[in-house]
């Protein structure tokens, strides 16, 4: 029971700094200039409704695609981490990762009715990194109940993330560029040593 809810907690975490609703917020204010609050919120909803799905499909099947393909857990620690790690770089020194939404992206949003599937759900909510650190946990789950565990996780992040994106234009007046950026860097370090030790333990489970 200890050993689920210390797992439902750092997932919860983790899963929140790559998510980064804190940052989704402007962006999703500067690829819906000319929406409605109600139009905003109705796409945000979806958005992370279709987010939600994607992370707990990994969840539940990365798993066997792993096994299926004969990729083994430390190969996905070294290889998570490393991408982790890229991620946390781009967060410290604020500049937008691959694995989100581009500049180019963002000017292709503006001009589209409905952007709650892209770039909002994908990439950006779930992009590569938080595939990635679903496909880790679920490598740690034990049984039905650890799955579960990270389904409500997953539930958790981003009934979050929704309520953040719901509050954008608050929260943009309230932090300013400025805070939201000290707040994106603060994470990225955080992110930083978690996909270090990500990779110390693949590469230790790989030498056995």
């Amino acid at each position: 029971m200890h050993g689920s809810l210390e797992m439902l907690a750092t997932f919860i975490f983790q899963m929140i700094i790559l998510v980064d609703p804190v940052a989704g917020a402007p962006v999703l204010l500067a690829i819906t200039p000319g929406n409605s609050r109600a139009e905003r919120r109705s796409m945000a909803l979806r958005g992370c409704l279709v987010a939600c799905l994607v992370i707990c499909f990994f969840i539940l099947v990365g798993p066997w695609l792993l096994g299926y393909f004969g990729i083994q857990t430390e190969a996905v620690q070294i290889c998570g981490g490393v991408l982790l790690f890229v991620i946390a770089m781009e967060m410290l020194y604020g500049r937008i990762t691959g694995t989100e939404i581009s500049p180019r992206e963002e000017r292709l949003a503006e001009s589209k009715k409905d952007v709650s599937i892209t770039p909002l759900a994908v990439p950006l909510l779930a992009g590569p990194g938080a595939i990635a650190t679903a496909l880790l946990f679920a490598g740690r789950a034990s049984g039905p109940y650890d799955y579960l565990v990270l389904l409500l996780g997953t539930l958790v992040v981003f009934s979050v993330t929704l309520l953040f994106l719901w509050q954008a234009e608050l929260l943009e007046h309230a932090l300013g560029r400025l805070g939201m950026a000290v707040v994106t860097r603060v994470l990225g370090l955080i992110l930083a040593f978690l996909a270090v030790q990500y990779a110390i333990d693949g590469i230790r489970g790989a030498m056995g």
